[in-house]
């Protein structure tokens, strides 16, 4: 049962409390907050109502609570191990008074108003029954703390009540200590929980067996928040996204690259646009007749890959969020690697056609242009172009060249060029 809990205890209300109505049950199952009533002719009620609820608190019972009686030895003692402040136990009474004040508050007070700033991803059914185990312990202190600061309790009197409603036990008290250290630290921890959490929840898939699993293990963490508690589970909680994090800043990263910047390589395997090959096609569609439906398609998905281009600094970006702000996903169904190979078949395609067309006219190309003395490197660009291997890049100087060549047999010219079309 745990320490505070109102159902560690049988025993019934003295029927004092319950006559001058000490102690007043709170909303939400929580401890009674202490009332002091005027004192009667030849009555505490201070005391008394302190005694009831400490039944109620799952103290001592009232037979034996009335046998005890706390010596000043014990109450210095059990207020060094509260405040693990060894000194105490020879200092001054008013010091001791004063220094077991500043703890309280800070224990009662502080903590106390700690527990209610969680964020609602910490707010299960399990999470709270944890947090109540630490909870109604500082309830009750900040109940002593009042009437201590009032002066209704002595400085020994003080420490008498919270010794008895911990049985007097110290190992209960430094488990329900330990509690307030996880606490603690769980409390320090809040800002790298949720960073994690947002991250998790914000992270695509990147079809990554590995990576997707360690994800979804990360994911069901964050489902049981009580175990966090436990200093050893936040530990490898972190280890574990850490590790999950770098591996999927490098992924994105990397799927990012290849997706959206495909105007110009900077990996041998990665899908671009050739460059080459569509300076050939742009020379190439200015010759006379040339049609020019296969550039204008591939201009118009050129000019939408480059709408889609992407250039914020995304290494940067994923420190702090798992996805850049242009929204790239990885399994999204069109990026513009995807068009930038589209692109590179229609550059080939269009080429083709006109170097089909330039091959039936191979033989008088071939003759206008050695008539015209045209230099050797334009003649062995003509060659590339009219043979059946890959072509090699073509000069201005080359076109201008085949352009004056087809000027002088232009009927035969388009005399193809209008086959090719049909």
């Amino acid at each position: 049962m745990a320490i505070g809990d109102p159902r560690s205890t049988n025993e019934p209300q003295s029927p004092d409390a319950s006559r001058t109505g000490n102690a007043t049950s709170l909303p939400g199952g929580a401890l009674p907050r202490l009332e002091i009533a005027k004192p009667s002719p030849g009555t505490s009620a201070a005391k008394e109502s302190l005694n009831d609820l400490l039944i109620e608190f799952g103290g001592s019972d009232t037979a034996s609570a009335s046998r005890r009686v706390s010596g000043e030895e014990r109450s210095r003692r059990w207020a060094a191990l509260l405040m693990d402040r060894t000194g105490i136990e020879g200092a001054p009474a008013e010091l001791a008074k004063n220094q077991f004040i500043d703890w309280l508050a800070h224990s009662a007070e502080g903590i106390l108003g700690s527990v209610q700033v969680f964020p609602d991803v910490l707010q299960t059914t399990r999470f709270w029954n944890e947090l109540k185990i630490i909870e109604s312990p500082l309830r009750f202190l900040k109940t002593i703390l009042e009437n201590l600061r009032s002066g209704s309790l002595t400085f020994y009197e003080a420490v008498d009540c919270i010794g008895r409603s911990f049985a007097w036990e110290e190992p209960r008290l430094f488990k329900w200590k330990q509690g307030l250290e996880n606490l603690a630290g769980l409390k320090r921890w809040m800002p790298a929980f949720m960073h994690a959490h947002e991250y998790l929840t914000a992270a695509f898939s990147l079809n990554n067996e590995t990576l997707d699993r360690l994800k979804e293990s990360l994911l069901q963490s964050l489902e049981e928040p009580h175990r966090f508690l436990d200093p050893a589970v936040r530990i490898d909680f972190d280890n574990k996204f850490l590790e999950f994090k770098k591996n999927y800043m490098d992924t994105y990263f990397l799927l990012h690259e290849e997706a959206l910047h495909v105007m110009g390589g900077f990996k041998k395997d990665e899908v671009k646009v050739d460059s080459i090959a569509l300076r050939n096609l742009e020379l190439l569609s200015g010759l006379p007749h040339a049609d020019q439906s296969c550039l204008n398609r591939v201009k118009l998905l050129a000019r939408w890959i480059q709408r889609n281009q992407c250039n914020l600094p995304v290494d940067q970006i994923l420190e702090l969020y798992p996805r850049c702000y242009c929204n790239f996903n990885p399994a999204a169904r069109q990026h513009p690697a995807s068009s930038a190979a589209q692109i590179n078949v229609w550059i080939q395609e269009g080429l083709e056609d006109f170097r089909a067309v330039l091959r039936r006219c191979g033989n008088w190309i071939l003759l206008e242009a050695k008539a015209q003395s045209t230099d050797d490197e334009s003649l062995k660009q003509i060659f590339s172009l009219l043979g059946t291997d890959p072509m090699i890049p073509l000069k201005p100087l080359t076109v201008r060249t085949l352009k004056k060549v087809i000027a002088r047999n232009s009927a035969e010219f388009l005399s193809e060029m209008r086959k090719s079309r049909r």
